[in-house]
Formats: structure tokens, sequence, C-alpha cells
């Protein structure tokens, strides 16, 4: 599949995610009465296990049961970053700027988008065995220049 059709799936997925993420948000925010940034920092866990699951095997359509454990550590790095990512600018649009937390979040969601489609096209379900299988190519091909 091409990178554009990959990203339109990826699109349709994360509207799928986003809606799941802001049902979260305004519910714990509406209903529950949560502060802001807790609802925000919740609601980004559920948007992101929808992501993840659905783009695994709809978006990239990755059906290997093997490559699951490396893709969802992958997953969880380029989450990890998101996250923090999404808190810190989030926190930096609402307290800092004095923006509403609905379009701060809007604004954060768009920045978070573009990023996570990025690394998950080029690193969380490329492939790529993965950085200790490169380092472990290059060590042999080393150690072999090395013994000639």
């Amino acid at each position: 599949m091409t990178v554009l059709g990959k990203f339109l799936r990826y699109s349709w997925v994360a509207l799928m995610s986003a809606g799941s993420d802001w049902l979260v948000f305004s519910a714990l925010v509406s209903l529950v009465g949560l502060a802001h940034l807790p609802a925000l920092m919740t609601a980004r866990v559920i948007g992101g296990l929808v992501s993840f699951l659905v783009n695994r095997h709809w978006t990239w359509s990755t059906k290997r049961r093997t490559a699951v454990t490396r893709e969802g550590r992958r997953f969880l790095v380029l989450y990890a970053g998101s996250y923090a990512l999404a808190v810190g600018l989030f926190s930096l649009l609402v307290d800092g700027l004095g923006i509403g937390p609905y379009p701060g979040k809007l604004a954060t969601d768009i920045c978070c988008f573009l990023m996570n489609f990025l690394v998950m096209n080029a690193y969380v379900f490329h492939r790529r065995q993965g950085f200790s299988r490169f380092l472990q190519r290059k060590r042999d091909r080393l150690t072999s220049e090395i013994s000639r």
C-alpha cells in the first residue's frame, strides 16, 4: 500500500481514536467533574489503545503474531513521547497561554496526529527487526572485517 493510502487509513483510525479520546475527556470533565489535565491524561490512554489495535490490523495490515511484542514496544516508545508532548503542549496552551481546554486539546491533538503518523510509518509498524538487530549486524560485520 502506498504512503498516501496508509495516511488515509490512519486518518480514519485517528478519527475513531480521537472520538473515543474526546468522549472520555468530555465525560470525565462534564459528568465526573475531573480537572482538565487528569481528564486529558486518562483520555489519551483510551485513545492510544484504540489507535494501536486498529492501526496494527487495518492501516498497516500486520498479521504476524510474533511482531506484536516488537510493535507493542515500539508503540509504547512512540506513545510515551506523544503523551509527554500532549501533556506539555496542553499545559502550555491552557495554563500558560490561557486558551480554553477544548481549543487547547484540539491543537494538541492535531500536533500529535501528524507526529504519530510519521513515527508509526517509519518505526512502529515497519518490518525492520529493530535497533538491537541493527547493532548486532554492525558488530558482526566489524568483527568479520577485523578477523580478515
